[in-house]
């Protein structure tokens, strides 16, 4: 299926059970690929290194009408990194950077055409943390919010009232406004709860 709404995350993990070390988003708009076409761009990631890391590609894809009519499809790649800014991670996060710009060309245009304002910024940044690491963000204060005019960038940092930071760069690649990338901070990536079967559920 060619989706009209796209989402691709990349997730560098120690562990799939594990909260990431960190998580590059890109939103995008009517991307001239099927999803298994984006999944086989997707395994050049995992070969960032010149070895094969160990990784896990998921699809989700459906259609809503709900005011209007679409299609939409969320791809997430978790890929092993065990040391967060080591060699690996430089290679990873380089050819992410190189599949990321190869889809934007495939597509139509982004979920954010422009550079955001620094609130919109602020609640991106925020929504993508509470996704990749289930923090609630009413517990998060901005720390620090900077913005590069030239490269359309902003830098923030969190934290959360139980001491943990969390930072974020909105427009992580140069050119592309709707990518972000959350990351952890001064702490181990704790383990994700195990998830209580419906039948178990109070």
């Amino acid at each position: 299926m060619r989706a009209q709404e796209s989402r691709i995350s990349v997730a560098l993990v120690g562990h799939p059970i594990y909260y990431p070390y960190e998580v590059w988003d890109l939103g995008l708009d009517q991307l001239d690929m099927f999803t298994e076409e984006v999944i086989d761009e997707l395994d050049v990631i995992a070969w960032a290194d010149g070895d094969r890391n160990n990784h896990t590609v998921s699809a989700r894809t459906g259609k809503h009408s709900w005011g209007a009519a679409g299609s939409y499809s969320e791809i997430v790649m978790q890929v092993s990194s065990n040391v967060a800014g080591g060699v690996g991670a430089v290679a990873i996060t380089a050819a992410i950077k190189v599949v990321y710009e190869k889809l934007k060309g495939r597509a139509q245009g982004e979920s954010w055409n422009s550079i955001p304002s620094s609130d919109q910024a602020i609640g991106l940044a925020q929504d993508r943390i509470h996704r990749h690491y289930d923090v609630d963000v009413e517990k998060l204060t901005v720390m620090r919010s900077s913005v590069d005019a030239v490269a359309q960038r902003y830098d923030l940092e969190f934290t959360h009232e139980d001491g943990r930071k969390f930072g974020a760069t909105v427009g992580a690649i140069a050119g592309m406004p709707s990518c972000t990338r959350v990351w952890a901070e001064g702490f181990e990536p704790a383990l994700r709860p195990i998830p209580v079967p419906p039948d178990q559920e109070s």
